[in-house]
């Protein structure tokens, strides 16, 4: 099971300069043991330090966007239990749906515990993710699948599931603007919230993920990894 975000370490880049930031964030990299993780704050993207995880530390971590900007990008930089230079779709996207569904669960125990500012920031946090996930997928990943196999956007499998994603934009939507106002009670969108989820998340790691991986193979299917690493970049 993914981590939650709770008590961080920050390196805070807005004031530093490029490559004084890339360097420093790749020591702080190296002195984390598996599992561990920190946080990288920065005025945009921190497509340098990416670049240099991706070119240096090949398969060694994951990278989850926090928040994108205006004024400050907020990235998670986690160092993988199990370093394989060669990264698979379903591995690398599995444990994102872990990380995403810890987020939402952190949150709305923030919320029963009457930390609303706290579930405000977690399910932000998720929703970032969550937008971002679905974005790579119909992105990247989709029509990686689509070209392999021949079928159109409009038929087959991905189809269902970008009206799968439409359906969950509209939940996430009515859940973020909710979760954190005391006199609301987004218990039953989040119940259809799950339903929806659970079903769909299933799909993807039981069929879609695999299967892009068995038509990719390991080569294109780590180059499509390190795409979606740097998607929104």
């Amino acid at each position: 099971m993914a981590h939650v975000s709770g008590i961080e370490r920050v390196l805070d880049l807005r004031s530093r300069s490029e490559k004084g930031g890339v360097e420093e964030a790749v020591a702080w990299f190296d002195g984390l043991a598996p599992g561990e993780r920190f946080v990288v704050a920065t005025s945009g993207p921190a497509t340098d330090l990416l670049e240099r995880l991706q070119r240096e530390r090949r398969g060694a971590f994951e990278w989850s966007l926090l928040a994108a900007g205006p004024r400050v990008w907020r990235t998670e930089v986690t160092r993988r239990n199990d370093r394989d230079a060669k990264r698979g779709v379903l591995e690398a996207l599995a444990w994102d749906h872990d990380r995403l569904e810890s987020l939402e669960g952190a949150a709305f125990r923030a919320r029963e515990s009457g930390d609303l500012q706290a579930a405000f920031d977690l399910y932000s946090e998720f929703a970032t993710g969550l937008r971002r996930h679905i974005g790579f997928e119909e992105d990247l990943l989709f029509p990686a699948f689509e070209a392999r196999t021949g079928l159109p956007p409009t038929a087959g499998p991905t189809a269902v599931m970008r009206a799968e994603h439409r359906e969950i934009r509209e939940l996430l939507e009515g859940i973020a603007g909710s979760i954190a106002d005391a006199a609301c009670s987004p218990e039953g969108l989040r119940a259809r919230f799950h339903g929806v989820m659970e079903e769909h998340n299933e799909k993807e790691e039981g069929v879609l993920y695999p299967t892009v991986d068995e038509l990719l193979g390991a080569d294109e299917a780590d180059l499509l990894v390190r795409r979606i690493q740097g998607y929104g970049a």
